[in-house]
């Protein structure tokens, strides 16, 4: 029998939030790249276990060695080795999250890269012979969705508890769904509302009742809430770097589709947000910027860090790891002067002739302009070597020995950095590196350690 404790009081939260990042939550019915789809309403939706899981999952990150307040509070069950623990019902429950309205789906393109060839992934079609390539296609949710969701709470003395994960979104250090060192399933509060219900109480029980119908109703704590989420980044997160620049020419990450149509319209051109902007999506900086690493990673003799950054699949020998680094996507200039930008025309050449083959002029839409690449390191994995390997690949953008989307061969992709800033969010420091001078402003001493920490092993200490 599970072990229950009488309880006199309800607490109910109301959350109304909006996702500042895209989202992915994959479906088990369709593709693993399609979001998952309410199978009533025929709209997208967050389930409940979902919600559930993710807090959940924070929680336990925060209680360290002590399981037993987290199974007190969500629930555990007898396992069959040992039998003598008790079976807790979870004190706190969750409704599905309900997205307003209809929300803006993005169709990006992705592709697997084969880390020792650099070139695309490739995989025996079952049954066959054939070959095929790793590209697919991935579904988000657009940033900008809200979306409104329930808890329960049946443990007055827990409150504190279920308001600290709370907390912990507001401080961006908890995510919904898949995808997330490409930055996606952050979000943030809008709207916080908390309302008790007295058991005890004859009008209590009845507003229980009707409690439908009363979620405008009860205490505003939105504003403790976030106060208490700063708190919870310095203490969840380790590093944030912030690389400033503008585009040296033109910059193109192909979209899976070009919306014009007719004469005119090109035959490629850069991915846009819900928003309408040009971006870098997260996932193709990441990409980017690890292939740097890795190769630096391999002359310094430390491929460790890779693993400990990037994290690696589960297999039948071991449970996987999730890497500590998360990248965002990224504005690319002035919205209005990319959409004026001309054409760049091409055209694709015979290897064996030398001439034009047939048919084969096209058209891309580039862009180019300021932008701001955004990076976040967590507090585990050995942060400071991450830090230190990522500090000296971004190094390599700055002098122009990589390139961020395609067409590097003809220049495109390359960065003018500006400045390189690096906050600690542990010591509350800030440094900002200008390339152009190679001086460092502050923070010198976090630097030196973070570069040490990657070039040798234990060099942090």
């Amino acid at each position: 029998m599970a072990v229950g404790v009488p309880f006199q009081k309800i607490i109910r939260y109301f959350v109304t939030a909006v996702c500042t990042e895209p989202l992915h939550i994959g479906s088990a019915s369709g593709s693993k790249e399609e979001v998952l789809i309410h199978p009533v309403d025929d709209v997208p939706f967050i389930q409940a276990s979902s919600i559930a899981g993710v807090f959940r999952e924070y929680y336990a990150s925060t209680q360290g060695e002590d399981a037993s307040r987290v199974d007190r509070l969500f629930g555990d069950r007898k396992h069959e080795e040992n039998q003598n623990s008790a079976e807790y019902g979870s004190r706190v429950c969750f409704s599905d999250g309900y997205f307003s309205g209809c929300p803006v789906l993005e169709l990006r393109p992705r592709v697997s890269i084969n880390p020792k060839t650099g070139s695309c992934e490739t995989s025996t079609v079952k049954g066959t012979d054939n070959r095929a390539g790793q590209k697919f296609n991935m579904e988000y949710i657009g940033a900008g969705a809200e979306f409104t969701f329930y808890i329960y709470l049946y443990e007055e003395d827990r409150q504190a508890d279920v308001e600290g994960i709370l907390a912990g979104l507001c401080g961006e250090q908890v995510q919904f769904g898949g995808q997330k060192s490409n930055g996606c399933g952050y979000i943030r509060i809008r709207k916080l509302k908390k309302l008790v219900f007295d058991m005890g109480k004859p009008q209590d029980r009845k507003r229980w009742a009707q409690e439908d119908g009363l979620a405008d109703e009860g205490t505003d704590i939105l504003s403790q809430v976030e106060k208490a989420g700063k708190e919870s980044r310095k203490r969840d997160a380790a590093y944030e770097i912030r690389v400033e620049g503008s585009t040296e020419g033109s910059m193109l990450v192909k979209s899976i589709a070009v919306p014009e149509c007719g004469e005119g319209a090109p035959d490629s051109m850069n991915i846009r947000n819900t928003r309408k902007d040009y971006i870098v999506p997260g996932s193709s900086l990441k990409g980017a910027v690890r292939s740097q690493m890795e190769r630096i990673a391999a002359y310094l003799g430390r491929k460790e860090i890779i693993c400990d950054t990037f994290g690696y699949a589960g297999s039948t020998e071991g449970d996987g790891q999730a890497g500590n680094i998360v990248f965002y996507d990224t504005v690319v200039g002035d919205r209005e002067e990319n959409d004026k930008a001309a054409l760049s025309h091409r055209i694709h050449i015979d290897k064996f002739t030398g001439g034009v083959m047939d048919g084969s002029l096209f058209h891309e839409k580039n862009i180019a302009g300021d932008l701001t690449f955004r990076i976040s390191i967590q507090d585990k994995n050995q942060p400071d070597s991450t830090c230190g390997l990522l500090l000296l690949a971004l190094r390599d953008m700055a002098i122009h020995m990589m390139s961020v989307g395609g067409g590097y061969n003809v220049g495109k992709g390359m960065i003018d950095v500006r400045k390189i800033t690096v906050t600690d969010w542990k010591d509350e420091k800030e440094a900002v590196i200008c390339p152009e001078t190679g001086e460092i402003v502050g923070g010198k001493e976090m630097i030196a350690r973070c570069i040490r920490a990657a070039q040798v092993k234990g060099g942090a200490v």
